[in-house]
């Protein structure tokens, strides 16, 4: 869309060229000497002239009207056998301006009927069209070309601008989604990290406050537990903030958790007073590190819960990989279980991490007592690229 000044240029410029094309159809149709047989110029064939100016001046913003305006003077023109004059090139630019603004049917017909009239009249007239008035004919298709010429141009233009205009919008609403989905992964971190951590904190607290009087040396050992998975969670709590704060999530300030990591979360699960025995066969470099990631946090979330609904029962970890079956990984008590399927933010969080990494999850209680949740990525989906995890 042009700018209110260059609007106005554009305006000043049709301005301009109108006036002088009329000052020289004005002068150029004064100066045509009549041959044997036409009339001379007179003050009706000035009047034509300026109406068929006059119409060249509107053609712009009613075409139509001036097509057929531009008509009627050239058949008065014609018809009162004055000599044929520069005024027929306003006909020209009228069928031009025709063209570049109405479709094209409309636009052939005018210019059509306009070198018919232009014809007949001369016909009429002279017993037969003059070279000029089949000339005009020609001249009257190449306007209504160029015309069309010019706006298929102007068309394709336009057409690439809203390509390039939709293509933008897509890429902005491309950038949201991924915008999104990076703040919906990064909320089941946040649950993931803390959920875990509270948990630990909670036995750990409650078994210091019941010992404290009776074993000390037992509170002091929960309490330095508490402190230091306190500590871990408020460091990886701290760097998700300054990344958040930085706004650039492609480079974050802490190491992204894998099946490496599986170990050190036995380890401060077994802190928390929940047993676990863990068995991981993976090769490294085979898993991809999305699934790796949304692996461990399986993993870490089914601790939590086997700690918090489950006190006092054992946890087995089974995380096995293979090149045709994919990823397994089996999460199982012999308590209480986990609480009911789907019935927690942190069940739905599981399936929707499998859900999104091409794995599916299934959670339920066991046959012989016990709940377990197992998760499995085929291989194509599991497999690294270019061995992206561990």
């Amino acid at each position: 869309m042009l700018s209110p000044q260059r609007c106005a240029l554009v305006r000043l410029w049709r301005v301009g060229l109108w006036l002088c094309g009329t000052v020289l159809v004005v002068v150029g149709t004064t100066k045509v000497r009549p041959d044997d047989g036409e009339r001379a110029v007179d003050a009706l064939a000035h009047l034509a002239v300026a109406g068929a100016c006059a119409a060249v001046a509107v053609s712009w913003r009613w075409p139509v009207q001036a097509a057929g305006a531009v008509t009627v003077t050239l058949l008065l023109y014609n018809g009162r056998h004055y000599p044929d004059g520069p005024v027929l090139l306003a006909g020209l630019v009228v069928l031009y301006g025709l063209g570049s603004v109405r479709s094209r049917r409309l636009a052939y017909g005018f210019a059509a009927g306009t070198a018919v009239v232009v014809v007949a009249a001369g016909a009429l007239v002279d017993g037969g069209p003059g070279v000029v008035d089949l000339a005009f004919v020609g001249w009257a298709a190449a306007a209504v070309f160029a015309a069309d010429a010019v706006r298929g141009v102007r068309e394709r233009r336009l057409a690439q601008e809203e390509r390039t205009r939709l293509r933008t919008q897509a890429r902005q609403r491309d950038e949201e989604r991924l915008l999104a989905e990076e703040r919906l992964r990064i909320a089941r971190d946040l649950h993931d990290t803390v959920a875990h951590a509270m948990a630990t904190i909670n036995v750990q607290a409650g078994m210091a406050g019941q010992v404290i009087d009776s074993r000390p040396d037992l509170a002091r050992e929960a309490l330095e537990v508490v402190r230091g998975v306190s500590g871990a969670v408020l460091d990886e709590l701290n760097a998700m903030v300054r990344v958040l704060r930085a706004g650039d999530e492609r480079s974050p300030l802490c190491p992204v958790p894998g099946l490496t990591d599986l170990a050190a979360l036995a380890r401060s699960t077994e802190l928390a007073g929940t047993p676990v025995e863990l068995r991981v066969t993976v090769p490294p470099g085979r898993v991809a590190r999305p699934v790796a990631l949304a692996a461990y946090r399986i993993v870490q979330e089914s601790m939590t819960n086997v700690t918090r609904h489950a006190v006092g029962a054992r946890a087995r970890v089974t995380v096995t990989y293979d090149d045709a079956d994919g990823l397994r990984v089996a999460v199982m008590d012999d308590g209480g279980g986990a609480g009911r399927p789907g019935g927690r933010v942190g069940l739905i969080g599981m399936r929707e991490r499998a859900a999104s990494t091409g794995g599916c999850l299934v959670v339920g209680p066991r046959p012989d007592g016990g709940f377990a949740v197992t998760a499995h990525w085929p291989a194509a989906a599991a497999r690294a690229v270019e061995g992206a995890d561990r």
